[in-house]
């Protein structure tokens, strides 16, 4: 009788046993598919924001381009330019480099 008793235990501790490892199993096959899944949303959540960029500067140029801009961006937009080309040209080359064109 005592040996029938331990065999239903040791049957009990396998199926148990068995059952965790299934469980892990799982587990990791739900984390790995959830990861992917964080991966996946990360990817359209940048693509989203891409494409909301491009349909605000698209919305945005469609409405510039039919109403005139306001003279005070015009005129500071000018004067960039203006001090720009007041700037001298830089050489590209530095009094350490030779100047080597014989």
């Amino acid at each position: 009788m005592a040996e029938k008793f331990i065999d239903d235990i040791k049957t009990e501790q396998q199926r148990v046993a068995e059952l965790i490892v299934k469980l892990k199993n799982e587990i990791g096959q739900v984390t790995n598919t959830v990861a992917g899944k964080e991966v996946q949303i990360q990817e359209l959540t940048g693509k989203l924001d891409v494409l909301k960029q491009v349909e605000e500067f698209y919305t945005k140029g469609v409405v510039n381009t039919t109403a005139e801009a306001p003279p005070e961006q015009v005129a500071e937009y000018t004067q960039e330019q203006q001090e720009q080309q007041q700037q001298p040209p830089q050489s590209v080359f530095t009094s350490e480099q030779p100047n080597d064109q014989s």
